[in-house]
């Protein structure tokens, strides 16, 4: 059976469950020869992500998935490849991970001028201190410090409408958006870097925009790749991606995107992704060169 490798999944450093150690375990279990840690504006894992795989036979490539604005909406950026000692590439994802800390620091102190419990100590007390909090965990951390509070009665069975009903734009608690690069500067950051950039699951962020045009605008920014292969896509979703990448002459990526139960339970392993053979690796590559 040929090799099979996973180019996206996260952990606790970032929105996931597991701690490096963890997730390179349960990669090994799961037999796969190749994976990419890609936390979220993060490389901190990355080095330990490295000495579990020496340890149990996977090789990994470095990376991490850059948080972006274009045309009025969010993507993501994957980094593969990117150097761990490159300090102006290691400052500027710092910074889009600072301001996303800064926004949920705020949600905090929003919730409590609108006189709810929570404090920022509850929720590192549960996430963990400098991390920034998976948005299950905050509200987890807001509805158990609610006590008795009968606003909070609606989500004490599950707490998946509170984002919509109380952080949402114009809700209660909202805040002003995290600063973000541009997807185009972005691209660039990880080309100076010496790394690949690929677009991450597209049919969950381009929304009404042309894949074919943007693809093709984004390759001319530097754009090495296309993750067509994802948890996030039906499959005729990734095929319609695949084959339009390829015309965009954009290597084709796999990636599962495995979190773990808190962010995306519903992707119950790394390796859940289809395609996603030692070719996804061998163009990365490529792209590289």
């Amino acid at each position: 059976m040929a090799e099979r490798v996973d180019m996206h999944m996260h952990t606790a450093a970032s929105d996931g469950d597991l701690s490096p150690e963890e997730l390179v375990a349960r990669c090994a279990e799961q037999g796969l020869a190749t994976i990419a840690v890609t936390d979220h504006n993060s490389t901190a894992s990355v080095r330990r992500a490295a000495a579990a795989c020496e340890e149990l036979g996977v090789d990994l490539v470095p990376a991490c998935e850059i948080s972006t604005r274009w045309r009025d909406r969010e993507h993501h950026l994957l980094a593969y490849f990117v150097p761990l000692d490159d300090p102006v590439f290691a400052e500027r994802i710092e910074r889009v991970r600072q301001a996303d800390l800064a926004r949920s620091r705020r949600w905090v102190d929003n919730a409590g001028r609108e006189g709810f419990a929570v404090r920022w100590e509850d929720v590192e007390a549960l996430c963990g201190a400098d991390r920034v909090p998976p948005f299950a965990l905050l509200a987890r951390a807001m509805v158990a410090a609610g006590g008795d509070d009968p606003r909070l009665g609606p989500y004490r069975s599950g707490s998946g409408r509170l984002y919509v009903d109380w952080f949402g734009s114009g809700k209660p608690l909202a805040t002003e958006k995290p600063y973000q690069p541009e997807l185009p500067e972005a691209i660039a950051w990880v080309r100076e870097a010496g790394g690949v950039p690929v677009l991450a699951h597209p049919g969950a962020t381009l929304g009404s925009l042309d894949p074919e045009e943007a693809f093709a605008e984004l390759r001319g920014e530097g754009l090495g790749g296309v993750e067509a292969w994802t948890t996030w896509h039906k499959p005729e979703q990734s095929e319609r991606y695949a084959a339009l990448a390829e015309a965009a002459e954009l290597t084709v990526t796999a990636g599962a995107d495995f979190h773990g139960p808190t962010a995306k339970a519903f992707v119950a392993n790394p390796g859940q992704v289809t395609h996603n053979g030692p070719e996804v690796v061998e163009g990365l590559r490529r792209a590289r060169g």
